[in-house]
Formats: C-alpha cells, sequence, structure tokens
C-alpha cells in the first residue's frame, strides 16, 4: 500500500509530539504534560499543548488558539492540532536556503496562525484560522480560512454538505452575496472630483468584475463560511456567514469581505438532518 507524502509528514509529527509531550516515568506534579490524543478520542486526555511560538534568526512561528482549548477532546481538536503541525513543517521547508539566497540571510521570515472559535451552536462550532505566511515574497501571504464541525455527527463538513441540492443553495448564496458586495465595494468608488470620469468608470467596471467573478457560485469560492450563533447560547443559527479572502472580490487593500446571509435566503434547500439547527421554518 502506497501512503501519501504529506500524509507520512502528519503522521511523524504527531509521533514526534506523543514523545515529546509525554512526561517522564515516574513522576507526577500538579501540571502534568499532556498527552496527544487520537483522532477516536480517549475520554479525560486532553489534545496536547495548545500552542507553537518558536524563533531563531532565520524564522519566527506563532501558533495559537483563541477560545477552543476546552474543545481538546474532540476529533475537531485532533484535526486543528495536526493542521498546525503540518503547516509548521510546510513553513520550515519553505524558508530560503541563505547560501543559494544570501539575501535572506539576516531576514526573520515568519508564519502567524490563530485558530479562534468565532460561532458555538447547539449543532455546529465554527472555527476561523486567519494570519499570515512571509517566506521572502513581495507580500506576505494571508491566511484566512474556515472550519465547521457538526458536534452530533462529530466531522467537519463543507458547504455542501449543509444542503439536498448544493448548486442550487450555492445559487442563492451567489446572487445574495453579489448584490451585498455591490452595495458595500461600490460605495467605496472614487467620488466626482478625485479622478477624471473615465477614470471612475474604469474603477467601477473593475471592481464589478471582480465581484462578479468572485461570487460565481463554484465550490471553491464559497469553501469559507460560518454558522452564525444566536442571541443565546441553545438558540439555532440565523443564517451563514460568508468571507471572501483578500483578492477574491476586492483589491488586497480592501481585505477580507464577509457577508451575512439570513437563513430564509437558503432554508429551502436544508438537509432534513440540519432543518432544526437554523431558524427559519
Amino acid at each position: 500500500m502506497r501512503i501519501a507524502t504529506g500524509t507520512l509528514v502528519i503522521i511523524g509529527l504527531l509521533m514526534s509530539a506523543n514523545a515529546a509531550s509525554a512526561p517522564p516515568a515516574g513522576t507526577s506534579g500538579s501540571n502534568p504534560q499532556p498527552r496527544i490524543c487520537p483522532v477516536s478520542g480517549c475520554a479525560g486526555v486532553p489534545l496536547g499543548p495548545l500552542g507553537d511560538h518558536i524563533a531563531t534568526p532565520r524564522y519566527k512561528i506563532d501558533i495559537s488558539w483563541s477560545g477552543i482549548s476546552d474543545d481538546g477532546y474532540t476529533r475537531l481538536g485532533f484535526f486543528l492540532h495536526a493542521k498546525s503541525m503540518q503547516a509548521k513543517h510546510e513553513f520550515v521547508q519553505a524558508v530560503p536556503d541563505s547560501k543559494q539566497f544570501p539575501e535572506f540571510a539576516n531576514r526573520q521570515l515568519q508564519l502567524r496562525i490563530d485558530f479562534k472559535l468565532v460561532a458555538r451552536t447547539p449543532r455546529f462550532m465554527s472555527v476561523r484560522e486567519t494570519g499570515m505566511q512571509d517566506t521572502g515574497g513581495a507580500h506576505p501571504i494571508p491566511i484566512d480560512a474556515t472550519f465547521v464541525f457538526d458536534t452530533q455527527a462529530q466531522r467537519l463538513i463543507s458547504l455542501d454538505d449543509l444542503f439536498t441540492r448544493p448548486s442550487a443553495a450555492r445559487k442563492a448564496l451567489a446572487d445574495y452575496a453579489r448584490a451585498e458586495l455591490t452595495n458595500k465595494i461600490m460605495a467605496q468608488a472614487p467620488k466626482p472630483g478625485e479622478g477624471s470620469p473615465q477614470a471612475i468608470a474604469e474603477w467601477k467596471t473593475n471592481a464589478q468584475k471582480m465581484i462578479d467573478d468572485g461570487t460565481q457560485p463554484t465550490q471553491q469560492n464559497f469553501a469559507n463560511f460560518i454558522v452564525r450563533a444566536g442571541a443565546q447560547p441553545n438558540d439555532a443559527s440565523p443564517g451563514l456567514k460568508l468571507i471572501f479572502p483578500p483578492y477574491q472580490v476586492a483589491p488586497y487593500v480592501y481585505g477580507t469581505q464577509t457577508v451575512d446571509v439570513p437563513d430564509a435566503v437558503f432554508a429551502q434547500y436544508l438537509q432534513p438532518r440540519y432543518r432544526k439547527a437554523f431558524a427559519a421554518p
């Protein structure tokens, strides 16, 4: 059986983390080092050190978690921990060799990631991954991703997993997002007197094209989302937040764009098992 190189990397990193975090035999104390919990779960054993902060003359790594340290017993916690280890490994591999690229010899490159629990409902936990990776390019590479965890099924889900007719649901979400983004971004267009009429018209044309292209109802364009939380912890979700990273629907200077979509927009397409998870009838 052939195992993918990436899989071997993660397995190796997890084995190393296990060995590094296990307390020496015969020792005890009020703050024992945690063990890594396997994906199948191990009751009473936290997931492992939820933080990774390393600084060398060549690079600096800061990986942190916000609001999810108490969820280390779940498969979500295991997945995020493994993902952070893989990101660290890939970043270090991408750091230029100072012998081949002496211009980087005295430059400290950086990886910064924050995994943050941004919404929790009775059925879903939504985590936002933000940060940046600087490996010597003209600009740091922004990191902006999401992970939505079905707490009942104990698995990560994609946007399409929510719906019986994913293509139709994405079309409804795309139409709503396009209208909202057009209103929001066009409000920032240059005003008369801030440029020639031709330059202003060109700005609007280019902006609309980015919005239209970035909201085409493809799986890739709508990969980043969170299930919004209600006013109270036990409330059903009022809808989704769609997240569009820099460059997708607007120039880099405008940063990440988000659109809150009421559940009424997509309720008719929800899987039966998810209908009670949202507030719309």
